[in-house]
Parts: C-alpha cells; sequence; structure tokens
C-alpha cells in the first residue's frame, strides 16, 4: 500500500471531513489503501484537528479575552452554556456543520477539563466516523449497483438530490 495515500487521508481528515472520508473508504474499497488503516489514519487527522483548536483555544483564548471586556462577558456566558449543555455539546460537535473549528475552540477556552474534552472527543469521532461511514459505503455501494445494471439515471438523479440537499444546507447555515 502506498503510504502516499494515507498522508492524503490524514490532511484531508484535517481540512475537509465527509466527502475525504468517504473517498479513503472508497480507495480502500478499491484497494489502493488498507481499509483499518485509512480508517485510522482519518481517526488521528480527525482527533489531532480537534486537538489543534482545543489546545489552541486552551493557550491563547483567555488572553485574547482579557484584552477585550466585550469578548469578556461572551465568553462568561459561553461558561455558562457549556456548563448547562456541554456533554451534549461534546457528543454532537462533530455533527454541527460550521462549527467544529469554534466549538473546539470554545471548550479550550472554557473552564472544561482537558480530560473531559479527550473523553467526549474520542466518543464523538467514533459515533461520528462509524455513522458516516456507513452511509459513505453502503450509498456509494447502492449508487455502484445502480450504474452497474444500467439505472444510471436513477444514480444520477439520486446523486444530484443529495447533492443539492447538501448544498442548500450549507447555504442555508452559512447565510450566503
Amino acid at each position: 500500500m502506498n503510504p502516499i495515500g494515507y498522508l492524503g487521508i490524514f490532511v484531508g481528515a484535517v481540512l475537509e471531513g465527509e466527502v475525504v472520508y468517504i473517498s479513503a473508504i472508497q480507495a480502500a474499497r478499491a484497494g489502493y489503501v488498507d481499509f483499518y488503516g485509512a480508517m485510522l489514519t482519518f481517526f488521528l487527522g480527525t482527533f489531532c484537528t480537534d486537538w489543534f483548536y482545543f489546545l489552541t483555544g486552551r493557550s491563547q483564548g483567555r488572553r485574547y479575552l482579557e484584552r477585550n471586556e466585550k469578548l469578556q462577558r461572551k465568553a462568561a456566558k459561553i461558561d455558562q452554556w457549556i456548563e448547562k449543555k456541554g456533554t451534549l455539546l461534546l457528543l454532537s460537535y462533530r455533527f454541527i456543520y460550521g462549527f467544529r473549528i469554534v466549538l473546539p475552540l470554545l471548550f479550550g477556552v472554557s473552564k472544561l477539563s482537558i480530560y473531559r474534552f479527550l473523553l467526549f472527543s474520542l466518543i464523538s469521532t467514533s459515533i461520528w466516523m462509524g455513522i458516516y461511514g456507513w452511509i459513505g459505503y453502503y450509498f456509494t455501494s447502492w449508487l455502484l449497483t445502480q450504474l452497474k445494471s444500467g439505472n444510471a439515471l436513477l444514480a444520477v438523479m439520486t446523486a444530484v438530490v443529495v447533492g443539492v440537499i447538501l448544498w442548500l444546507r450549507s447555504r442555508r447555515k452559512t447565510g450566503f
């Protein structure tokens, strides 16, 4: 197996998310990389990204807040919010489109313990990978089966509908 493929998966996990993950699964299915090696590499890339933002928030966040009184008030509210809804946020932040960078930064700035973030980061990433891995594996299998059986129109239309739904969802959440 080519180590460049694993490097690509790791970098892709740091930069993107679902698309790279599904692509890694397909690369493993095609024999370009080992399936378990691809999953481990993607997990490590995702995990390292979360920790980079958490530790950046932990080391730089409070110092940045100290220079801005308005942000200090907001940070106090965020601490209360994390205290009340922390477990739910920690379990779901990987699924909240557009907040995968912001929430680990805020967790780092907050009073959340490193050990609690570690535990929930492992759990959240594992759940996220399980769900998206299953969807990616079986949806692309279904698409390939449709294409091979001559149902190209059904496969293409389904892929277009899913793509449009995801595109509209991302536009709605980003406000563009």
